[in-house]
């Protein structure tokens, strides 16, 4: 239950042995598998096939801890995944001074980059220099964003890249009716016991944001939402606190998310 301190995890290139084998079979159409209409899941096939993709269930996971000091000085670097089951990387609880720097992870089956504080309040993140390309795309058409936190004290996400489809035609959450797949490119949730406690602040420094076409998501298009979800063939984009449009949601006003961000104009030229 104690959390590690100090803990390098660099140059690691993860679920490419067999990609080139099996890269047909990502996204690929599974009868049967898509009935997702309640959280009777033992009664009903939502995702229960398996895709045949030979790839781990998540790229790097960092869980919750039992004790006060939680996880500190964490450095996750040059580290590549072309497919994975779940989350890209995940970093749970009391966290202090965790970086993830020059990460690209393509293929995921949930969110690529998950920080997931709970009521844990971590502090002092940094996303920075990271790709992620076609999130949720191992489950497609259900559930995963880019960038997506459930709580939160703290964090940076700068220099990231994010290429994702719009989906046509989404599966709700069976929980609460929720599009929970490619909906920006940052998402602030407030579900799995999501706190975002007085003074929170998300920083967003510079971003790309395009379709796996190549083609860029601009504010021009932001999404009109219905019943509280982004329209069909839509982004979101919020006006942050500080009075710029990005791609992001705060899915609930039930919390006050604070978000600032800061677009270099030379930072959107390729």
């Amino acid at each position: 239950g104690l959390g590690p301190s100090h803990a390098p995890i660099e140059n690691v290139r993860l679920n490419d042995y067999y990609f080139h084998e099996d890269k047909a079979k990502v996204g690929a159409r599974i009868e049967g598998n898509y009935n997702c209409k309640t959280m009777d899941f033992s009664h009903q096939c939502c995702f229960c096939k398996p895709n045949g993709v030979r790839a781990s269930q998540v790229g790097v996971w960092v869980p919750q801890t039992r004790n006060a000091w939680g996880t500190r000085n964490i450095l996750v670097n040059n580290f590549v995944a072309s497919a994975l089951q779940a989350d890209g990387i995940n970093v749970h609880g009391m966290l202090y001074d965790v970086q993830v720097h020059n990460v690209y992870i393509q293929n995921t089956g949930d969110d690529i980059f998950a920080l997931w504080g709970a009521h844990s309040n971590p502090a002092n993140v940094i996303f920075k220099d990271c790709v992620g390309v076609n999130p949720g795309g191992m489950r497609p058409i259900f559930y995963g964003n880019c960038v997506a936190t459930y709580g939160l004290q703290s964090v940076l996400f700068e220099g990231l890249k994010c290429y994702a489809p719009t989906v046509d035609n989404p599966i709700p959450s069976p929980y609460d009716g929720a599009i929970g797949i490619d909906t920006a490119m940052f998402v602030f949730y407030n579900s799995f016991d999501a706190n975002y406690p007085v003074g929170n602040q998300i920083r967003i420094k510079d971003w790309i944001f395009e379709d796996l076409k190549g083609n860029t998501y601009t504010a021009a298009e932001v999404s009109t939402r219905t019943k509280g979800n982004p329209a069909k063939g839509k982004m979101v984009w919020t006006t942050s606190n500080n009075d710029v449009k990005a791609p992001y949601w705060v899915t609930s006003s039930a919390q006050k998310v604070n978000v600032y961000t800061t677009q270099s104009k030379t930072w959107t030229t390729r």
